[in-house]
């Protein structure tokens, strides 16, 4: 439990002053009263209680102070905090209470509750020095978290999900999903997929994406699969006006069929400024067809670049 080491939390949050009290034990309370003044209950079936006129004694204020906090707040105090003593029970407890033989029935709390007056207490130094001590006790308390991490389903079932999604998608919006996005979406969460289980069993952080995945999970980007800026078009481009950033090939899921597709190590950041700088260029680029034929691009034999 973390709590902001500010008295007014205390003074104004039921559930906090609750909260803290769960932290403590009885004996513990009473040692948390006795750092800020000397206490002393009466210890009575089996644990320490004191009386009204005993606690406004302890926190220097009248004892009318203490029963008005009581009646205002009274619903937040347990049993084990605050109790009426009456009949056999005023018997049994009335000498080691010292109370007048005349008296037919008295409040008491136990350390708890003392502790719990302390945290609605205002006017009383006492009271601040009990909630001050408080604070830091809770807040000295370590934080234990637990990294859970979560189960997934297996890939192909992930894969199924993801493809009956885009379905229900499209019946919602009154559209046809083409086989070709189908598959596409299936390629290309395939190969997500693949690349996080070879990051799992490597233990690398090394990200290899193609041109087009760079373009559209990293910024945002659609590559259309028609028109000037078509999506092999991209490849060929970057191949052909950024040949540094890279030449390597991996066979990946393309179309529902494996083919050799250019990957750049896009966790370099030289890289991954490369790439965003020759995505940019080619979407602004009113005709990057034109361009690339100019540079003698199609001479050379083309590869996949999704």
């Amino acid at each position: 439990m973390s709590l902001p080491l500010n008295q007014s939390v205390l003074l104004e949050s039921r559930t906090l002053r609750t909260s803290a009290l769960k932290d403590f034990s009885g004996d513990k309370a009473l040692s948390i009263l006795s750092k800020a003044k000397a206490i002393i209950f009466a210890v009575w079936s089996g644990s320490g209680w004191a009386t009204t006129a005993q606690i406004a004694e302890y926190f220097e204020v009248s004892e009318s102070a203490i029963k008005e906090l009581y009646r205002v707040n009274h619903e937040e105090f347990r049993a084990e905090e605050s109790q009426i003593l009456s009949g056999k029970d005023l018997r049994d407890a009335r000498q080691k209470l010292c109370l007048p033989s005349k008296t037919s029935q008295v409040r008491v709390f136990s350390a708890l509750g003392t502790l719990r007056i302390a945290m609605l207490l205002q006017q009383s130094e006492i009271a601040a020095q009990v909630r001050t001590i408080i604070l830091d006790l809770v807040a000295s308390v370590p934080i234990i978290t637990h990294n859970l991490i979560p189960t997934l389903p297996p890939v192909e079932q992930r894969l199924k999900t993801l493809v009956e999604a885009m379905k229900t998608l499209t019946e919602i919006t009154g559209q046809k999903l083409s086989p070709y996005m189908e598959q596409q979406m299936t390629d290309y969460a395939a190969n997500l997929f693949a690349d996080h289980n070879r990051q799992a069993l490597t233990g690398t952080q090394e990200k290899w994406l193609g041109v087009v995945n760079f373009a559209e999970s990293e910024l945002g980007k659609k590559v259309p699969i028609s028109g000037p800026h078509y999506r092999v078009h991209l490849g060929t481009w970057v191949r052909t006006f950024y040949p540094q950033l890279g030449s390597r090939q991996e066979n990946r899921l393309v179309n529902g069929t494996q083919q050799d597709v250019y990957v750049y190590p896009c966790h370099d950041p030289v890289v991954a400024a490369g790439l965003t700088k020759a995505v940019e260029e080619f979407f602004a680029h009113p005709s990057p067809s034109a361009a690339l034929k100019q540079a003698g691009a199609f001479s050379r034999k083309s590869l996949v670049t999704a």
